[in-house]
């Protein structure tokens, strides 16, 4: 029910999904809504059980009022049934904030953990690295920063594979006084948490030549990353149709290119990573993108098998619970701030 272009696209997505991968879809929302939408398609020969959540939570709401007075709200309802294990994972297209307050009372966090943490693999010079916050938490504190430091190096460790991942936290500059008064506070408590792993401060330049495996950043801020990121790559793209398309020869030479061209656009597509972990929860999380339509749909549902086939959830868990060190400056129980 979440998304700009819920739930006709959601559906469409999700029975997409189904026909190529022959996994199980529980389509949670307005029951009558969704069915309508299936209606629509052939689904014969899959498996795609609605479960009816008779509220939903809009994106103009307040997420941690609705959820608390939605009880019934369907990605509440969507992650009991992953808490009672009649599924792996919940993944939704709906208002961050909203999946993380559901989140957060539904699943509780991992012992220790102060703030889940919205993450996902950037496209670099190198590879990737791993960013985060991308949207959960528009104000933090500086311990959390510190902490997702933590949980996100864990992370790179499984998703990226690197043994020792670097660290490095977003400002505007290394002079000592740049950034903010958030990522003047997290610094110390950074090298505190992670000593030699910690690199210091990177500008977006220097994240983008692949100079840290994680960068972690408040959630204002990483959103405002990924969506100029995704402008800038759609906006260079286009201009490159443009321009090759007003010259005739360019037009030869882009048939030769034509390989290369579409490796690039694979390489700055976000569909190609899907959707972001929810980090920090007793239970695996994704959320896809707000405008997903049903490509991005496909992909984010891709994604989250992926990370259910692999055991990431375990993996994470058991590595934070063993290695995420508690910070009793902000280590207590901020439920009321959600």
């Amino acid at each position: 029910m979440g998304g700009d272009h819920a739930p006709h696209e959601i559906v469409a997505g999700a029975v997409a999904y189904a026909r190529q991968s022959g996994h199980t879809v529980v389509l949670v929302g307005r029951e009558d809504l969704v069915r309508a939408e299936l209606a629509r398609h052939d689904t014969s020969g899959l498996d795609l059980p609605v479960v009816h959540a008779p509220e939903t939570i809009q994106m103009d709401e307040k997420p941690a009022m609705a959820a608390r007075r939605k009880k019934d709200n369907s990605m509440a309802v969507g992650m009991r049934l992953v808490r009672q294990g009649e599924a792996d994972a919940f993944c939704t297209m709906g208002h961050t904030g909203g999946a993380l307050t559901a989140g957060h009372m539904v699943f509780r966090r991992i012992p220790g953990v102060h703030r889940a943490v919205l993450t996902t693999p950037f496209p670099c010079v190198t590879g990737f690295f791993i960013l985060g916050d991308i949207g959960a938490n528009p104000d933090c504190r500086p311990e959390w920063l510190a902490q997702w430091g933590q949980m996100l190096s864990i992370y790179a460790r499984v998703r990226l594979q690197v043994a020792e991942p670097r660290v490095a936290l977003l400002s505007n500059g290394e002079e000592e006084g740049k950034g903010t008064e958030l990522t003047r506070a997290a610094e110390p408590l950074l090298k505190e948490a992670l000593g030699g792993r910690y690199i210091g401060v990177v500008e977006p330049k220097e994240m983008i030549a692949g100079a840290a495996d994680v960068v972690v950043t408040d959630g204002f801020t990483g959103n405002v990353v990924i969506k100029l990121a995704e402008a800038v790559a759609s906006f260079f793209l286009q201009t490159m149709r443009e321009e090759i398309m007003a010259r005739p020869l360019a037009k030869i030479g882009a048939a030769l290119a034509r390989p290369a061209f579409r490796a690039t656009a694979a390489r700055l597509d976000d569909r190609e990573y899907g959707a972001a972990l929810l980090l920090g929860l007793n239970g695996l999380v994704t959320v896809g993108h707000g405008r997903s339509k049903q490509d991005r749909v496909v992909a984010a549902l891709r994604n989250t098998a992926h990370l259910v086939a692999g055991r990431m959830l375990d993996r994470l868990h058991d590595e934070i619970t063993r290695t995420v060190r508690l910070s009793h400056a902000g280590g207590g129980d901020h439920e009321h701030e959600l």
